[in-house]
């Protein structure tokens, strides 16, 4: 009994180990242009110097985390936005990169539950393309709380319009993106350091109390779209990893296809398929060796009944200016089959992964059946359009090199879903 609780246990998904390791914290991206007053805002929050603060110069080179123990969320400060794509996509793909290594390392203070995006309130801006970038950095955490911070908010004025801009700015914007919206709950204006404005008069700090009251009050909500978006990210990244394997195994098949050798007795392609098969059930963490053994099993057995049966040769043969050349033909056949088992896998194993299915309770001959019907077609209309592309003109090379494109289509677009659901 105590070996089953212990292989339970490990079942469970990383995004749920993640989810339950929670601290009670949330963690809070400050985004904005270099120079609007992020580090100073960070520094008066936590009442500190900690961030280091400049002026006219961008003083954040790398992604930060601050925080202390009064504080119920975590500030992770990020290198300054500006305009220009290169740059922008640099700052994207190095808060992409974060937020993936926090899932992949159950790292709770790298996990993102809401956004503040600073902007310079003496500067009288928010269009279009800083809200698509917002929108953007949170491709991987959809619907996640976004809070506006007008910084160096001097004068009423400056705070009215400001609002009013913003408050424009993002209905237009949503109105364009309906599907995909932007999920601003607040517009909050600040001070986050007193700033003179003669030899009598200084602004002194406001807004603070404010954007930490609303913060705490966002956070339930905040942490319940984080958990959500975790799980999607656990599952993208183990996509990711089970589309390399799968595009490398069915390129490899595709080349042994096209040796001389008759593909039903060319085991050659057992190991190569195998060794794909039971790398996807580890991507997916699949512990229950004797099911994964099975699942396995029963892929290759009605991979090998469908690679010598009629039914993928003929239709191969059938396809308008297919060059019939045993060669190609092995080739098209050894990698289609291969990347419709590495699917198949990615599905069923993913499926055992997030607990949609039980492993213990599936008729797989009638489930990989079923799969390979669906799968097949579309493999074979892909090779179809290759060769109308090239005139009948293709080889093992270019058959090899289309199925594997294939692969990071199927699992970006199928995630783990048949067709016929």
């Amino acid at each position: 009994m105590a070996s089953e609780k212990k292989d339970d246990k490990k079942r469970i998904p990383k995004y749920e180990q993640i989810i339950a390791m929670d601290d009670n914290k949330i963690n809070i991206l400050i985004l904005g242009t270099s120079g609007c007053g992020k580090s100073t805002l960070i520094n008066a929050i936590l009442e500190a110097n900690e961030a280091p603060t400049g002026v006219g110069e961008a003083v954040t080179k790398e992604i930060k985390i601050y925080q202390n123990e009064e504080l119920p969320f975590r500030m992770i400060d990020t290198v300054g936005y500006e305009y220009g794509l290169f740059r922008q996509n640099k700052i994207k793909h190095a808060i992409a990169s974060f937020c993936k290594e926090g899932v992949k390392t159950a790292d709770v203070e790298k996990l993102i539950h809401m956004i503040w995006f600073c902007i310079d309130g003496t500067t009288k801006r928010i269009d279009q393309e800083v809200l698509g970038y917002i929108k953007s950095v949170t491709n991987d955490w959809k619907n996640v709380p976004v809070f506006v911070v007008f910084t160096k908010s001097y004068s009423r004025i400056e705070i009215e319009e400001n609002t009013l801009m913003a408050n424009a700015a993002i209905e237009k914007y949503n109105n364009s993106h309906k599907k995909r919206p932007l999920n601003v709950k607040e517009i909050i204006p600040v001070v986050a350091k007193g700033y003179p404005i003669d030899d009598a008069v200084t602004v002194a700090p406001m807004g603070l109390d404010d954007l930490i009251s609303k913060t705490i009050a966002f956070a339930p909500e905040a942490k319940q779209i984080s958990e959500s978006a975790i799980k999607e990210i656990d599952l993208k990244i183990k996509n990711a990893m089970a589309n390399s394997l799968i595009g490398a195994a069915t390129t490899g098949a595709t080349a042994v296809g096209a040796l001389p050798i008759p593909i039903p007795d060319a085991t050659i392609l057992v190991p190569i398929q195998s060794g794909m098969l039971r790398g996807v059930g580890k991507i997916y963490d699949i512990q229950d060796k004797g099911v994964a053994n099975e699942i396995i099993n029963t892929i290759l057995k009605v991979g090998a009944t469908t690679m010598a049966g009629k039914g993928l040769l003929s239709a191969l043969k059938a396809i308008p200016g297919m060059n019939i050349a045993a060669a190609v033909l092995n080739a098209a056949v050894a990698g289609s089959i291969t990347l419709a088992a590495g699917e198949i896998s990615n599905i069923l194993f993913k499926k055992a992964y997030t607990n949609e299915i039980d492993l213990k309770s599936v008729d797989w001959s009638k489930e990989v059946e079923t799969l390979f019907k669906d799968y097949l077609p579309g493999i074979i209309e892909a090779l179809k359009k290759l060769s109308a592309e090239r005139d009948g003109k293709i080889d093992a090379k270019s058959i090899g090199e289309v199925l594997a494109v294939l692969a990071k289509t199927f699992l970006k677009e199928n995630k783990g879903k048949t067709k016929k659901e």
